[in-house]
């Protein structure tokens, strides 16, 4: 006859043995999860990576200066073109001056 501290002890080895392969099960699955996401941010650089290339190609000042030329018939800066803010000040206060 099983006397009742010997049905303790097979009982508590019993829940011991379900409790660990749950934790194992458990435990396995985080990490497939843990894989997968590892996977989709190496994916995720490697497309920011493209992408930040494909940006420095299509910011190069030549490439936008010959689409300003041909697109938007706009011509190059002159010299004469680039005025100085004190000249600008200056000739409002003489234009108020005369205009007054």
């Amino acid at each position: 006859m099983i006397k009742y501290p010997s049905f303790l002890v097979v009982f508590l080895m019993i829940f011991t043995a379900v409790s660990l392969y749950q934790i194992k099960h458990f435990i396995t699955k985080k990490e497939i999860e843990l894989a997968e996401t590892n996977k989709a941010i190496k994916t995720t650089q490697s497309d920011l990576y493209i992408l930040q290339a494909e940006l420095s190609y299509l910011k190069r000042p030549d490439r936008l200066e010959q689409i300003a030329k041909n697109k938007l018939n706009m011509k190059g800066i002159l010299p004469i073109d680039i005025w100085n803010l004190k000249d600008l000040v200056d000739a409002t206060k003489t234009f108020n001056e005369s205009g007054s």
